[in-house]
């Protein structure tokens, strides 16, 4: 076996290491969760596990070239589906290929899962049906655009505590460390749209 080859065989076996580490502790923090007593530990557990989730599945599509953000999302649909349970919203997807650096995949991991998370809990009320898409592409100015875009119930920004909600702040939030423009519209349902660069 060649050195390269050795290497290569190091690096997968590295990141193999790493993504059952994350999936261990998605488990752990899962488990603790189902085990809560009150309702608010409960949900911050599962959600942090959901978390810790989304990151360790980066590693099953890292290359040379970096993490492939589009097969990512790919991957994910079907399990985003699956935390849902038996509520009807359908996930989509029309994401071109495009591959990202460590940092600035983990950081579109977490808005990913949060922003899907929130159509899926918030926007389908009472089992009704709906679709949610997830789009990913490339502009014509160097740049990229992520966006979730769901046909439900909505909500209204300005109605009091909406500022405060923790998921709109940690997206925000998190747009920021990847240079991007976060914007939202509500106007029929809520289309979550994130410019940035690579």
């Amino acid at each position: 076996m060649s050195d390269e080859q050795a290497d290569t065989r190091t690096a997968a076996e590295l990141r193999h290491r790493m993504a059952n580490t994350f999936q261990l502790m998605s488990a752990l923090a899962r488990m603790r969760g189902q085990r809560a007593s009150e309702p608010e530990a409960r949900r911050q557990l599962v959600w942090m596990a959901d978390a810790i989730g989304s990151l360790g599945a980066l590693e099953r599509h890292r290359q040379e070239a970096g993490i492939d953000f589009a097969a990512y999302l790919a991957d994910m649909a079907p399990v985003w589906q699956r935390r849902q349970g038996t509520r009807p919203a359908e996930i989509q997807l029309s994401c071109a290929q495009l591959h990202v650096s460590d940092q600035a995949a983990s950081t579109l991991a977490l808005i990913a899962q949060e922003l899907i998370a929130n159509a899926l809990a918030h926007g389908y009320p009472d089992a009704r049906a709906g679709v949610v898409k997830i789009g990913l592409k490339r502009l014509d100015d160097d740049r990229c655009e992520l966006t979730v875009v769901d046909d439900g119930q909505g909500f209204d920004p300005a109605a009091p505590g909406a500022r405060e909600r923790f998921g709109l702040w940690f997206v925000r939030s998190l747009a920021a460390q990847v240079r991007g423009e976060f914007v939202l519209d509500c106007q029929a349902g809520v289309a979550a749209r994130l410019v940035f660069s690579l």
